[in-house]
């Protein structure tokens, strides 16, 4: 009796090694191909949530991770967000040699996942984390080590990384906002051109508890938090609390805007999804308050929830479709800086109720609306 009691317990212990050392649920490997116009063009995790494969970015194809929905899917990480759309015909080749590489229609080759180190698996797993594995399951290349405008449970921004906005919800090249963990500990919102400097940051978390190496994090009930660098909570931006349910998908995207948004995302039968807006940087009353949101030679204007981009009198808008981009000049300049001025017809219109970024212009101490405007006109700039 004794002794089959001990084969017995010697078989559950074995038992619980190999199943704690077993593989991921859902494999790819070496070998294996995607192309674009292939169905399906992508790799999908075990619960179907997720996906890693071509999406359509613009007049073609991009390469990224997206959260399985209806009616639309969600992108969540982008390779190489900045490159130019794919054409037809490309292909993502897990190769013998362990490398995840892109071939384009024209033949260039470019590396997905750059690692000195042989794959011998790939896995897109259920937190949205597709990762490369070496020959003995150590993970060696992780999509969460290179956020792109979007944080899932588990996946943190570092000292001195960047989500960039993207341009539009169609195109998710590098739109016209940055956000950044600082080394000073503090997360920042700025403009795409601006300098890190204080002066052009439209919204930070004025963390009290700032240190060198603190991250921004979003756990799994939905807190987002900032950590130091032994990974303890300094300062929570949200307090989470909800349900951790594995029909419940949490998100923190950089939006197109430029404010940073908690998503929460309820998975459905047949890959129908609801998601609502739980927590926002800045409030939708607020907008026009994110520097740079109508470009240059443009004003920010909001009704109700909604915000709409004008051109100054004398601009007209760059692209009519994409007003937020900015205004340029529809009259024609007739003199330069050493030019004649008085050959010039130049009128000052007042802008009532509008509110100008003071570190963008000059101050002119004047005591008269007379006095300003003579000063503006003989400004050659």
């Amino acid at each position: 009796m004794a002794l089959k009691l001990y084969l017995l317990l010697l078989f559950l212990h074995l038992f619980s090694i190999t199943k704690a050392q077993s593989p991921p649920q859902s494999n790819i490997t070496t070998g294996s191909t995607l192309y674009t116009n292939s169905t399906p063009n992508f790799w999908p995790s075990p619960s179907g949530y997720f996906a890693f494969g071509f999406y359509p970015s613009g007049n073609g194809f991009k390469v990224g991770i997206w959260l399985v929905g209806s009616p639309k899917n969600t992108i969540v990480w982008m390779s190489h967000q900045n490159d130019t759309v794919l054409s037809p015909g490309a292909a993502l080749l897990f190769s013998t040699d362990g490398r995840l590489r892109l071939h384009s229609s024209t033949g260039q080759v470019e590396s997905i996942a750059r690692t000195n180190q042989k794959a011998s698996v790939a896995s897109m797993l259920d937190s949205g984390n597709f990762v490369l594995y070496d020959s003995s399951w150590k993970i060696i290349w992780a999509s969460f080590d290179y956020p792109s405008n979007t944080l899932l449970v588990g996946q943190k921004l570092g000292q001195d990384q960047i989500m960039y906005s993207s341009i539009s919800e169609a195109d998710t090249s590098i739109g016209s906002f940055k956000l950044c963990m600082q080394r000073d500990g503090n997360l920042n919102a700025y403009p795409i051109r601006s300098f890190f400097d204080g002066r052009y940051v439209y919204w930070s978390s004025n963390n009290p508890h700032a240190e060198r190496n603190s991250s921004l994090n979003l756990a799994a009930d939905s807190r987002i938090y900032l950590s130091n660098s032994f990974g303890l909570s300094v300062m929570n931006l949200t307090e989470g609390g909800y349900p951790i349910d594995v029909k419940a998908l949490y998100r923190v995207t950089f939006d197109v805007d430029g404010i940073l948004r908690l998503y929460q995302h309820q998975m459905g039968l047949k890959g129908s999804s609801n998601s609502s807006i739980l927590w926002t940087t800045i409030h939708e009353e607020d907008r026009c308050k994110v520097k740079g949101i109508c470009g240059p030679n443009s004003i920010c204007t909001i009704n109700d929830a909604d915000i709409s981009c004008i051109c100054l009198p004398g601009f007209d808008f760059v692209d009519s479709e994409n007003p937020n981009i900015g205004c340029k000049l529809n009259f024609t300049i007739i003199e330069d800086c050493f030019g004649n001025k008085g050959n010039a017809d130049y009128t000052i219109f007042p802008l009532p109720n509008t509110l100008f970024e003071p570190s963008e212009y000059d101050i002119l101490l004047k005591s008269s609306e007379e006095a300003c405007s003579k000063d503006c006109l003989e400004d050659c700039n």
